[in-house]
């Protein structure tokens, strides 16, 4: 699932290559995109692009947003004008260029819509900072007045935003700290390991594209299976339910 890097990575993408443009129509189909809910965009400028959390903004000249959210599978691929859909595109915005941005979308869990103020929009999802920009004195003192487990806090969208299972896994394995552990019983150096893990994680992943392949071979991601070994002090990998889903961990490096 696209998460903070994933999206950070594509937003990126977007910056080097349709800033500027001039969008000529946009099209696709439920439930990906509501062409009805869409108002008018021919003749609008793509001006700036912008991400909170695991949203993505498309900022036009008219001070308007074309929003993208990935769900489970979503993607953007620039496609220039004489080249066939890539599979499984489920919408297009076309411009002036002849070029066209796809959506694809294997599992049709993504969403292409529209908001008239990014920021309200933000505000009515009750959307946290986002995991990037949220300073060290918000984290640090959400954190240790939650009586929540650690995991639990770090996937919470309206604590903090971006974050989700595999990255929550690599904040908790870089900071030492278990998955179950709760905030509140955490002493304030342990609290203040996972305010280091966060921008560390993130940006080093956003810094590699968010590709796996290339992470540190100390990072617990490709690892991420029962019968894998720590990358670190060799520990089989575990892993229990949080919140409905596997959280892995090292029982050793994360006591």
């Amino acid at each position: 699932m696209p998460e903070l890097p994933e999206v950070e990575t594509i937003r990126l993408s977007l910056d080097r290559t349709v800033i500027g443009h001039t969008i000529t129509a946009i099209s696709g189909s439920k439930p990906t995109i509501d062409p009805g809910n869409l108002p008018p965009v021919s003749g609008r400028k793509i001006a700036g692009t912008a991400r909170h959390g695991k949203f993505l903004f498309a900022d036009l000249d008219s001070g308007s947003s074309l929003v993208f959210h990935f769900g489970m599978t979503g993607n953007l691929t620039l496609v220039p004008g004489d080249e066939p859909d890539p599979p499984y595109s489920r919408a297009e915005i076309f411009f002036d260029d002849h070029a066209r941005l796809a959506f694809t979308d294997p599992r049709r869990f993504g969403r292409l819509g529209w908001a008239p103020d990014r920021a309200a929009f933000i505000a009515g999802r009750r959307l946290g900072p986002d995991a990037l920009t949220i300073s060290r004195e918000r984290f640090l003192a959400d954190a240790a007045g939650t009586g929540r487990r650690a995991k639990l806090f770090l996937l919470d969208q309206h604590r903090i935003a971006g974050i989700g299972n595999i990255y929550a896994d690599e904040i908790l394995f870089a900071a030492g700290i278990h998955p179950h552990s709760v905030l509140q019983e955490c002493d304030p150096v342990r609290l203040s390991l996972i305010a280091t893990a966060v921008p560390y994680v993130l940006n080093s992943a956003v810094d590699h594209a968010a590709d796996f392949g290339k992470f540190p071979e100390t990072w617990i991601i490709p690892y991420r299976a029962c019968g894998e070994s720590c990358p670190c002090c060799s520990s089989p990998i575990d892993r229990v339910v949080v919140a409905g889903r596997y959280a892995y961990f090292c029982p050793f490096c994360q006591r």
